[in-house]
Order: C-alpha cells, then structure tokens, then sequence
C-alpha cells in the first residue's frame, strides 16, 4: 500500500515537472520571439514643431483658441509668404487644409496668383502682428506686414488683413473662406 502511494506520488511529481519544464519552454520561446520582434521594429518618434508654445486641443466639438490661432497664422504665412519658385509647394499645401466645397474656388485663384508671381518676378514676405481668434465660430483675423518685391528690390509694404473661416471636420479644421491680404477672396 505504501508502495502504491509513493508510486502514485512520484508519478505526480513528474507530471508537474513535466508541465512546468513545458511552460518554461514555451516562456523561453515567446522571450526569443518578442526580443527578435524587438530587435528589428523601428521606433516612432513623434516630433514637435519647436515654435508651438501653447497647449493645443480639439475636444468633440470644440476647440482651443491657441489652435485656431496657430492655424490662421500658419495659412496666412502659406498665403502671402511666396515667391516664383515658392508658390507651388506653398498651394498645394494650403489645398490640402480646404474642404472639398471651397477647393475649387481657391484652387482657380491661386493659379491666377502663381501666374503674376511668375510673370513679375513677384515675392512677397507676410510678417503676422496681431491674431485674433474666435473659437466659436472658428473665425480668425491675422493682421501684419506684407512687404513686397519685385525682382529683388522692395517696392510696397503694407498693412494687411486675412480673415479665415474655418470648419471643424473630423479631429481638424479645414479652411472654407479666405478674404483680405492681397484680395485672395473665395
């Protein structure tokens, strides 16, 4: 009887041996698989500008003022900061923000801009002052300098004002209406 007990316990024992050395192996494996995985992943870093200072959010469907300024201060520069070799990457750019209703529109009128750009040898340089936004009705104004050129020398600068009408679609905005600044209306 204590035979058979001893036996019925070693063949126990063994068992679980056998299951823990079974689950070590598979451990074992697993860790050689995730650290080869590890090993040939790239990492993602995620990059921001330098020149966002302030916090930035769209939450359902609101949206902080800071974003909706930064916004209008970026489309303005993309705008009115052009010269004959800028202005296609510059509008292509600017599309990309549009909705599909205003596409069209601003698409014909900065073709006519790139044109007299090209032909004057025209490049200009838009220096925002004063950004006022309304997040409400997603409306910002950007007010500044835009100094002309004309084959390199200055010939005007100006006072000007932008006045962007932005819709929030999905997690961003995109633009609906420009006016103002050098008559970029749509």
């Amino acid at each position: 009887m204590r035979a058979d007990f001893l036996r019925h316990n070693i063949h126990k024992l063994i068992s679980q041996r056998n299951a823990w050395i079974g689950i070590s192996v598979l451990m074992a494996m697993s860790t050689i698989l995730l650290s080869t995985a590890l090993f040939f992943k790239n990492e993602r870093t995620i990059l921001v500008p330098p020149h966002i200072t302030k916090t930035l959010w769209v939450e359902g469907g609101d949206i902080s003022k800071e974003y909706l300024e930064e916004m209008g201060v970026y489309i303005s520069k993309l705008l009115l900061d052009l010269s004959p070799t800028s202005f296609p990457y510059n509008h292509a750019t600017l599309l990309k923000y549009t909705t599909p209703e205003a596409h069209g529109a601003l698409k014909k009128q900065l073709l006519q801009d790139g044109e007299h750009y090209t032909k004057l040898q025209l490049s200009t340089h838009f220096k925002p002052t004063q950004v006022s936004a309304n997040p409400k009705s997603l409306q910002v104004e950007v007010r500044g300098t835009l100094t002309s050129y004309v084959a390199g020398k200055e010939v005007r600068s100006s006072l000007e004002t932008v006045s962007l009408q932005f819709t929030l679609r999905g997690a961003g905005l995109l633009l609906e209406k420009v006016t103002g600044g050098n008559q970029h209306d749509s």
